[in-house]
């Protein structure tokens, strides 16, 4: 019998909850449950929405891609990537001997694991390897990496016609190259560059999926029983012992040789390479969050076209928001500090960045949330993060006009509300 009433008085509760539902909807009269037969919802429309905005660059840190994209479009764009085997294998052991220090190797070459996500291909794609290590060199010199990939530095190539493109893929290496680092105990730190008959890019597997490149090459030999020795990347600096995440880092990553993308003033970006991410801040007037309850709210961001790419190429955008408190004054680590996407912001924009017009957000839990927000001490100011996903890894940019922009351009929120009431029997 308890059940059955508690069942009943659970129904009682959500048909009531559906008819003030309702009564915010339409008008309709529920005098027993509501405190009054009519609600009227009030819209405003905030503009400018925004306190500050700004564009922040270099995310994610370097090596923390999880995965390596390589790509070339003409002037406008190049990335090229760097695996790292800091540690080489210098002996074999034949079937019942001992260890005998390598003298000579042949078949020499990388295997690399593609991702096509997103890629271009042309017709025909060239995979080059260059011999980037260079013991005088910064490990986080992109400029000096760079200056190794010149034609001297390259040790082995290979072209595919975009048919016969592998996913799997085995670059030939020049046998002397990985014999004299053998020799000299060297590191051998390979950089990996692409080009094609036409713009390419595409994405190479790394550490953080499980499926990095792999250095393979065999010992000269009549035993027939060595087979050929297969080394995993590694970085052996930095040599302190302080900083293991930064070696794991190096151990592959993405390196742009070029970005030239056209810059606007008024601007917000958002993707590209590396990635940028927008940060917004928000004034919503006190009014709206302290004496009414919000029922709806929606962002609305102009998109500018950016002339760059295919037509069709499309990107997301996710919003998260911002966890960083006031004591975090640098607001490019604050745009790191972010939630989990689909947190209080459920929405995601499918964006094709040669397009524009207005696009939407909706923010509804998010501004409820802000509703108690001011209970909080040192509570995280009232921001979002805009960024690309997956980030870094497609060479692809949004813009969008920012709170500097003509009114008519610049962010703006529309908010629906109602003035706040106790809900119950009188």
């Amino acid at each position: 019998m308890k059940r059955r009433l508690f069942v009943l008085l659970a129904l009682f509760v959500v048909a009531g909850a559906g008819a003030c539902r309702e009564s915010l909807d339409s008008g309709g009269a529920c005098p027993s449950l509501c405190p009054s037969q009519s609600v009227t919802i009030r819209d405003t429309l905030i503009d400018p929405v925004l306190v500050f905005d700004s564009t922040y660059v270099g995310y994610p840190s370097r090596g923390q891609e999880l995965e390596m994209l390589l790509a070339t479009r003409g002037d406008t764009l190049e990335v090229r990537g760097v695996v790292r085997f800091d540690s080489l294998t210098t002996f074999y052991v034949p079937a019942g001997d001992t260890a005998h220090t390598i003298v000579n190797v042949d078949s020499s070459r990388v295997r690399l694991v593609l991702d096509r996500t997103g890629a271009h291909i042309p017709a025909a794609v060239t995979f080059e390897v260059y011999d980037v290590d260079d013991t005088t060199a910064s490990d986080t010199s992109t400029a000096a990496v760079l200056t190794l990939f010149r034609a001297s530095q390259r040790i082995g190539s290979k072209t595919w016609l975009k048919d016969s493109l592998p996913d799997t893929l085995f670059v030939p290496l020049s046998d002397s190259a990985v014999l004299d680092k053998l020799t000299a105990k060297r590191h051998m730190r390979l950089g990996l560059r692409l080009s094609g008959t036409g713009s390419a890019s595409l994405r190479v597997l790394t550490v953080e999926t499980g499926f990095p490149a792999q250095l393979l090459y065999k010992p000269v030999t009549t035993d027939t029983s060595v087979k050929a020795i297969s080394v995993g990347p590694n970085s052996a600096t930095p040599v302190s012992a302080e900083f293991p995440e930064i070696r794991q880092d190096l151990t592959d990553y993405e390196i742009v040789a070029k970005y030239a993308l056209p810059q606007y003033a008024n601007s917000m970006s958002v993707g590209g390479v590396p990635g940028r991410r927008a940060y917004l801040r928000f004034n919503i007037p006190a009014y709206i969050l302290d004496s009414n309850t919000v029922v709806r709210a929606a962002l609305r961001l102009t998109q500018r076209p950016l002339p760059f790419g295919d037509a069709s190429d499309t990107m997301i955008i996710q919003a998260h928001v911002s966890l960083a408190g006031p004591q975090v004054t640098d607001l490019r680590r604050a745009a790191s500090l972010i939630t989990t996407s689909g947190l209080l912001i459920s929405d995601s924009l499918l964006v094709t960045p040669r397009d524009s017009g207005v696009r939407t957000i909706q923010m509804f839990a998010l501004l409820r949330a802000w509703e108690g927000q001011k209970v909080l001490v040192n509570a995280p100011p009232r921001a979002i993060i805009l960024r690309a996903s997956p980030e870094a890894l497609l060479p692809l940019e949004a813009r969008f006009f920012s709170s500097t922009a003509p009114a008519g351009l610049r962010p703006v929120m529309q908010i629906s509300y109602v003035p706040r009431v106790s809900f119950g029997v009188p």
